[in-house]
């Protein structure tokens, strides 16, 4: 469903960030949730875990609640601190103790020596998946054991531990009884992206405490499983101080798993050759580690003693830390003073630092470069702005321009978010999930790479300059923005919405001896329009002294959508009018009242669904498939005579050859980049037109896991055609243009498909 403009902005500023069924078809509006469901095996409903917890803080003076956020439904997240009553009202010490450990890190471990009341805090992140329900309850549980207890055990913990508990991680997913949140999205693959308002609270509080050690409580595994992880190790982590700990405290957890339940677990470090890793930062504990803190995922068992077990695993924790807080402490501060004092990394040799142009010509999108600044910023990675100009690698860069300096605490976070990645293809190893996620080069940043350090003038910044348009102030015919930007998108469908006129060049023009590109938008000569695109959106709006000639009038298009959440994600946040498919109940759905189907999923072929589709083609609906199962689809109905795909197993980012002036790739930087998952070419185009392509160099990929790319026959091969088959305008595209909502700089091409399939 389209949301008002005023909430697509306010979303947009802060984050700068079916089937066709057997008898009938069912359209759903976006947002619409089942009545809840009781949880499983009598755990405690959602409903009933704020009075829980707000009591337990009414009669114990150790435990403090507050409401960290809200889920994407709205719910609220809550924060649930523990430790001893005589600490309660220093916790902002504390915090500022951890602080020390970035701004001097020397000092930090002298600290440790001189004031024995150094309390450590522990992080536990509870049932991310909701349908992993057990960990809340286990939170729950050793949250009244240190309220209540007065035993030895519970007196060292709390003297020595500052407990920090996210108590339901996914009150969405409890509820509705799913693994995902209610945008439909894997929080535990979201924390590289933080598209999601769960994983930008837990960010939050990651940088604000530094936690020493992280334990995510997920299900289900026989025995439970403990990590630390099976290779490969990403590069970026300071890992022969993470696994000293790490694999000590996964055996003292086992220990007690077994002394409290009797039940034994696995340790993939220990017991396992691969399958297990931890290369990708998508997943909160591995994230965590690039704070620093000694992160573990736990597996339950299932049946009827998995609380208890995630109970035992947690406890045995905590008491490894009571018994090993100064060396632990010691060394997680040594992280921070390798990159403090630039030392050598065990694994990677860093550069001196990362530029981060402000401004075209050498930054692409200025929108995306301030994204990224921000992105940055808001993770604790230090940044900093040129304050004079200077030249790196022969190429002139201006004050203002962005450095971030390797030389810094979290220089292990700063690299895995600005590097290219490693293409790890040939290790043979089986990876768990995807394998690259390079923000520079997928959020469509123009970035360049500082070797050897060199003297520039830079001065710390804490956010990156607001980015301000403009419009052209000489009378006009009328105005044009470009095609250029994600706020560009925002703009043409709030415009859409208004009722507003609105146009599209179908051909490159020429106005005032400047060359206009394919795509590029027409408004009228409304100074207030065009201001508030200059004003609101930060675009630029050029004067034109004459209507082009080849312009397509735009109207708000309607949408049919069978697609995963980051399709839907993106549709969503900009502003598109859409429906999902859903499936079959009563009713028929009158699909002509839909413009275009876009399409990432694989269709039944029941009767009623295939007449249905077909009379919606044949009135002269449009198609918009992703991947193989969206060309499958088009194949299927008969939409791209002569099309032939591959379709191959493996994930990552490849060079891409777009045509800018082709309508769906219109205006993208000629060499450029996407990311694929199951990667999809192209190996006849069936005289469709041919929209972007994968780069025909012998070094078309870049990083991530594809076996054998180099023999795939995908050099040079199409990966977005499109073209008029009969009544219906096509779109195939076989990069995955909106994977989990990460890949910003290809967010153009589904938006491209849409309104070029109007024009």
């Amino acid at each position: 469903m389209r949301k008002t403009s005023k909430k697509l902005q306010v979303a947009r500023i802060k984050w700068y960030f079916l089937g066709i069924v057997c008898v009938t078809l069912l359209v759903v509006p976006v947002g619409t949730m089942a009545s809840p469901p009781t949880p499983p095996r009598d755990l405690i409903p959602y409903s009933e875990i704020g009075p829980i917890l707000y009591e337990i803080a009414s009669n114990s003076d150790r435990v403090q609640v507050e409401v960290m956020g809200q889920s994407a439904g709205g719910r609220d997240l809550f924060l649930v601190t523990v430790t001893n009553a005589q600490s309660m009202g220093r916790l902002g010490k504390y915090q500022a103790l951890r602080h020390m450990m970035l701004k001097d890190p020397e000092k930090a471990q002298e600290m440790i020596d001189q004031f024995e009341d150094f309390k450590v805090p522990v992080f536990i992140n509870a049932s991310i998946h909701g349908t992993e329900p057990e960990g809340v309850d286990a939170a729950i549980k050793l949250i009244q054991t240190l309220a209540y207890e007065d035993t030895e055990e519970v007196h060292a913990i709390l003297d020595n531990v500052i407990l920090l508990v996210n108590v339901v991680a996914n009150p969405d997913g409890r509820v509705l009884t799913q693994r995902s949140n209610a945008n439909g999205f894997d929080l535990n693959r979201d924390f590289i992206t933080q598209s999601q308002p769960e994983t930008q609270a837990t960010v939050r509080l990651l940088t604000e405490w530094n936690p020493m050690v992280l334990l995510d409580l997920h299900g289900y595994y026989t025995p439970m499983l403990i990590e630390p992880c099976t290779p490969p190790h990403n590069p970026n982590y300071e890992y022969d101080l993470f696994i000293k700990w790490a694999f000590e405290q996964a055996e003292a957890m086992e220990a007690e798993l077994l002394a409290q339940t009797g039940l034994p677990a696995q340790i993939p470090y220990r017991d396992d050759d691969q399958g297990w890793d931890d290369w990708a930062p998508i997943y909160t504990p591995q994230y965590a580690m690039y704070h620093g803190a000694y992160a573990h995922t736990l597996e339950t068992p299932s049946g009827g003693q998995a609380v208890d077990a995630h109970y035992a695993a947690v406890w045995g924790a905590l008491k490894f830390v009571t018994e090993n807080r100064e060396g632990m402490i010691w060394d997680q501060i040594e992280l921070f003073k390798r990159g403090f004092l630039d030392l050598d990394s065990a694994s990677i040799e860093f550069p001196a630092a990362y530029v981060i142009p402000s401004e075209t010509p050498l930054q692409q999108n200025p929108h995306q470069a301030a994204r990224l600044v921000d992105f940055l910023l808001f993770n604790d990675v230090q940044v900093e702005q040129a304050t004079r100009d200077f030249a790196l690698d022969g190429v002139d860069y201006l004050s203002g321009d962005y450095v971030v300096w390797m030389n810094q605490p979290k220089r292990g976070l700063a690299n895995t978010i600005l590097w290219d990645g490693w293409d790890i293809s040939d290790m043979g190893m089986d990876m768990y999930d995807i394998s690259s996620w390079s923000l520079p080069h997928l959020w469509g940043a123009s970035r360049a790479i500082m070797q050897d350090d060199q003297s520039v003038e830079t001065t710390l910044i804490k956010s990156a300059d607001a980015l301000e348009g403009w419009v052209e102030n000489w009378e006009a015919a009328a105005y044009a923005y470009l095609p250029t930007s994600n706020e560009a998108i925002l703009a043409t469908n709030d415009i859409l919405a208004s009722g507003a006129s609105l146009d599209r060049a179908t051909q490159p023009f020429t106005d005032s001896g400047r060359e206009f590109g394919t795509g590029t938008f027409i408004i009228p000569a409304d100074e207030v329009l065009a201001n508030e695109l200059a004003h609101r959106y930060g675009l630029q709006v050029f004067a034109l002294e004459a209507m082009p000639g080849q312009v397509s009038a735009m109207s708000e298009p309607r949408l049919l959508v069978n697609a995963n959440e980051g399709a839907t994600w993106f549709l969503d946040t900009y502003g598109f009018d859409y429906d999902t498919l859903g499936e079959s109940v009563s009713g028929r759905v009158d699909l002509g009242e839909y413009d275009i189907f876009i399409n990432q999923s694989s269709l039944s072929s029941g009767q009623a669904g295939t007449a249905a589709l077909e009379s919606f083609f044949d009135g002269g609906g449009d198609y918009i498939g992703i991947g193989s199962t969206g060309a499958d689809v088009s194949i299927q109905f008969d939409l791209s005579p002569g099309v032939a795909y591959s379709s191959q197993s493996g994930n990552g980012i490849v060079r891409v050859v777009y045509d800018p002036f082709d309508p769906v790739s219109a205006q993208y930087p000629t060499d450029s980049y996407a990311f694929v998952y199951h990667p999809t070419f192209f190996t006849d185009a069936g005289g469709m037109e041919v929209s972007a392509s994968m780069s025909g160099d012998d070094d078309f990929f870049i990083s991530g896991y594809w076996e054998g790319w180099q023999e795939s026959g995908a050099a040079g091969q199409a990966v977005v055609l499109h073209g008029d088959t009969g009544a219906s305008d096509v779109t195939l595209i076989g990069i995955d243009p909106t994977f989990r909502a990460h890949p910003e700089h290809t967010f153009w091409i589904l938006a491209n498909a849409v309104y070029s399939s109007l024009d």
